[in-house]
């Protein structure tokens, strides 16, 4: 086994032998620690840039009397320049939804009854209000 001894200039000190594989796994603790403080100069840098975003964009607005007023786009824009989630806004819209069913039924209006008190639509982004269930037609399906 290959061994590194370290002579020690210091009079009354003992000399200090390193295996080569404790010479190896501090020279990969080194890297390691290279690595992370390359990753912290980033992260400093990342952090750094973003207060700047944010300072710029407060001191480039307009000020009056000590206030100032933003739209929402503009805060979407700052905040995904920085890496973070835009606010949310809450959209209302109307739908329409066509498919078939089958069911087994007496006749075609206890087939059509049975499908409109039964109907169930479900959205789970968001709510929903079914204002209307509507049969355009039923037959029988042999």
């Amino acid at each position: 086994m290959d061994t590194i001894t370290i002579m020690s200039a210091v009079e009354g000190t003992p000399n200090v032998t390193y295996t080569e594989g404790e010479v190896l796994r501090y020279i990969e603790k080194a890297k390691a620690v290279d690595d992370l403080n390359d990753m912290l100069g980033k992260q400093t840098y990342a952090i750094r840039d973003i207060k700047n975003k944010v300072r710029d964009f407060f001191s480039e607005g307009e000020w009056s009397d000590g206030e100032q007023t933003i739209n929402k786009d503009d805060v979407n824009e700052l905040l995904e320049s920085i890496g973070c989630y835009k606010l949310t806004s809450t959209y209302e819209g109307t739908f329409t939804i066509t498919g078939t069913f089958n069911v087994e039924a007496e006749d075609a209006d206890d087939a059509q009854n049975k499908f409109e008190d039964s109907v169930d639509v479900n959205f789970h982004d968001g709510d929903i209000t079914v204002d209307q269930v509507e049969v355009d037609d039923v037959r029988e399906d042999n």
